[in-house]
């Protein structure tokens, strides 16, 4: 909820009380994409942490931080300090203005375009990253355009008799998701209350403390309001500011999907390693459950020994008398060497299937001992939370660390997510460029891919964490519905979608944005849903 525009209201309300009196003397960025504000009255410090990138932006305030002696740049150092006269954000738009008689500074989130922007009293714009949309002087004409307040909004909303929470969120986008599923949540079919509804929903949003709800079933970590009933959890935390909430939401959420993200790279490790020991007892247990043969080609050596003047040329057999139980025995040969080389020959075989068994034997003790100690670490991993504790068995089995690759790991938060009977995760493109990503950079060889058939829509992507078992038919269906509701077909009464695991979706040169090609396909007939079983997660 740190990007709804009423949650950022609340918090403009109480960084406004916060500052007065401050004047911005530093800022300063030592991370990718954050900047650091560092405010002062008197011996008295405050910091304001913003951070722009696309996937995650939020603003939050700070009583203490520590800047790195090194690899830290400084920002707009000509024009500080600043006095700043109040801190307030745009009607019903999420840009966030810290006021001065002479400069003006911005936090605006707009997608890609989000940043911090310092403009001066005569016009000059300074952004904190860099941006490819060179239209400063239409961004400056904007903000001093827009209307900015430094109290909680309550908007006037003209209800409509046929209006429901979705018609609502969508006339007013501003409302946000978190809002109007609490509406809906709250939601019992009168419609002359919607409107008194939303209204003591946003008065709850300015008057009731920030919650971080911890959803054991889902593994969901959501940012909220404390009354609010359409977050499902296990566990509530609440806090006394806007800003505690989210440094403790943003933490903890880095630490589980931390902790996941080590849990799931081990588990799949140590599973494909088992399998492959597995496989090596299977054959050593064939080479040991076999007779030996090392008395025999003993006996046959030693035979031939004996009895080398029977041996004549071009014979590829010879019998013999066994000396050793009293009866005659036939001893293949091979008439292309010497008699004395024959005998040799048997006992070089008794030798190796001798060393053979050894070697076997041995190797098995190994890998009954690999086997018990991974599958040790298999049947405690689900226990341990402890994030170092796991770095140390990654260690142990020399499992590769690639340390949160920022890239990779805030990729899943770009799309819209479900979860499909409380175990298969969906994952859902916002538009053309958007699908790409899903589909060229994060969907896996094995995930299975969804596209209403003959309509514009998202591309959907279904997680095949289970590459040995089949899919179950009803879970695609079902994500097959997710992706015909997610489509132009939304409103039909049954829609064609075609799919196949993505590694029959190819992306050719030249492709539009959103365009791909299939190698294969199958289509399934569904009707256009969210399918029940299916829980919305985040966006």
């Amino acid at each position: 909820m740190h990007k709804n525009f009423f949650f950022l209201n609340k918090f403009v309300v109480e960084a406004d009380s916060a500052l007065k009196g401050y004047s911005l003397t530093d800022a300063f960025s030592q991370d990718k994409d954050t900047l650091i504000l560092a405010f002062r009255s008197g011996e008295t410090n405050k910091f304001i942490e913003i951070s722009v990138n696309p996937g995650n932006p939020y603003i939050t305030l700070r009583n203490k931080y520590s800047r790195a002696r090194k690899n830290s740049v400084s920002f707009f150092e000509y024009y500080l300090p600043i006095k700043i006269s109040s801190v307030d954000i745009a009607l019903y738009d999420r840009v966030i203005r810290f006021n001065s008689e002479g400069y003006s500074m911005y936090f605006l989130i707009r997608g890609k375009y989000t940043n911090v922007v310092l403009i001066t009293s005569e016009g000059m714009l300074f952004p904190f990253k860099k941006s490819e949309e060179p239209v400063d002087e239409l961004l400056i004409k904007e903000l001093r355009e827009i209307r900015f307040s430094n109290e909680f909004s309550y908007p006037t909303f003209l209800i409509k008799e046929e209006d429901t929470p979705d018609s609502i969120r969508k006339r007013y986008q501003y409302i946000g998701k978190e809002i109007s599923f609490e509406l809906k949540n709250r939601f019992e079919g009168d419609k002359q209350d919607l409107g008194e509804e939303l209204n003591n929903i946003l008065m709850e949003v300015e008057k009731n403390k920030s919650a971080v709800f911890y959803s054991d079933k889902f593994d969901t970590l959501e940012l909220g309001i404390e009354s609010f009933g359409s977050i499902p959890y296990s566990e509530k935390t609440v806090f006394e500011t806007t800003s505690e909430a989210l440094h403790y939401y943003l933490g903890r959420r880095h630490s589980i999907e931390g902790i996941m993200d080590v849990k799931k790279k081990i588990v799949k490790y140590v599973k494909r390693e088992m399998e492959k020991v597995s496989n090596k007892l299977n054959s050593l247990d064939s080479i040991l459950s076999r007779e030996s043969k090392v008395e025999i080609y003993n006996k046959y050596g030693n035979l031939l020994l004996i009895n080398l003047h029977m041996i004549k040329p071009r014979m590829d057999k010879v019998k013999v008398d066994d000396v050793y139980e009293g009866k005659e025995v036939e001893i293949a040969i091979n008439p292309s060497i010497s008699p004395n080389r024959n005998a040799d020959h048997y006992f070089e075989r008794a030798k190796d299937d001798r060393i053979s068994r050894e070697k076997a034997q041995g190797m098995k003790v190994k890998f009954v001992t690999e086997f018990n100690k991974l599958k040790g670490i298999n049947d405690r991993i689900d226990n341990i939370e402890d994030k170092e504790e796991l770095r140390d068995i990654m260690k142990e089995l020399k499992i590769k660390d690639e340390e949160n690759n920022p890239v990779k790991d805030e990729m899943k938060n770009k799309f819209k997510r479900y979860i499909i009977d409380g175990k298969y995760l969906v994952f859902v493109g916002k538009d053309s460029q958007n699908n790409d990503l899903l589909t060229v950079k994060f969907a896996k060889q094995n995930d299975y891919w969804f596209h209403s058939r003959g309509v514009p829509g998202s591309h959907v992507v279904l997680r095949n964490e289970n590459t040995k078992e089949n899919m179950p038919k009803n879970i695609l269906k079902k994500a097959a519905a997710l992706a015909a509701y997610h489509s132009k077909a939304k409103t039909a009464g049954l829609s064609p979608v075609s799919y196949c695991q993505k590694k029959y979706v190819v992306k050719k040169k030249g492709m539009e944005a959103g365009k791909v090609a299939l190698l294969k396909e199958e289509v399934l007939l569904v009707r256009p849903e969210i399918p029940q079983g299916c829980e919305y997660i985040s966006d």
